[in-house]
């Protein structure tokens, strides 16, 4: 009587492993065919990076006579962000939207290096009177 209900509770246990196994492996299969969406925190490839900052340095100028007084912060600017999201969906194909979430992302995690690399272009495109004491920094080659 006694092996009869270890017999019993041994075969529920093992049913109930077996249905768990299971719903495990249905949802790590299904999980497989929904394609995750974009989001703002997807990070960018190469070339996105190079047009997302070539946008928002473009958008810091045109929105700001002296970008270098106006900091990092500039790059949160609604105006700004419109006009780099334009500007980048336009030369990454991507929906205004997608641009503008990407856009936001990246610059929600890289402001500060963003900046700097827009002050760092605008010195070596001959821009460097708007930039305090950038003129008194030795000139960088263009490579080849």
């Amino acid at each position: 009587m006694m092996s009869t209900q270890w017999s019993k509770r041994s075969v529920i246990i093992a049913t109930l492993a077996i249905i768990v196994a299971c719903a495990t492996e249905s949802r790590a299969q299904l999980s497989s065919y929904i394609p995750a969406a974009p989001s703002a925190a997807q990070a960018l490839t190469g070339s996105q990076q190079s047009a997302a900052n070539s946008a928002l340095c473009s958008a810091i100028g045109s929105h700001f006579p002296n970008p270098a007084s106006a900091g990092p912060s500039a790059l949160s600017d609604p105006a700004v962000m419109t006009t780099a999201a334009s500007s980048f969906a336009g030369s990454t194909n991507l929906p205004l939207s997608s641009a503008t979430d990407m856009l936001k992302g990246y610059v929600a995690q890289h402001a500060t290096d963003i900046f700097a690399s827009c002050a760092a272009s605008n010195a070596s495109s001959g821009l460097a009177a708007k930039i305090p004491g950038a003129s008194s920094l030795p000139s960088v080659p263009s490579m080849p």
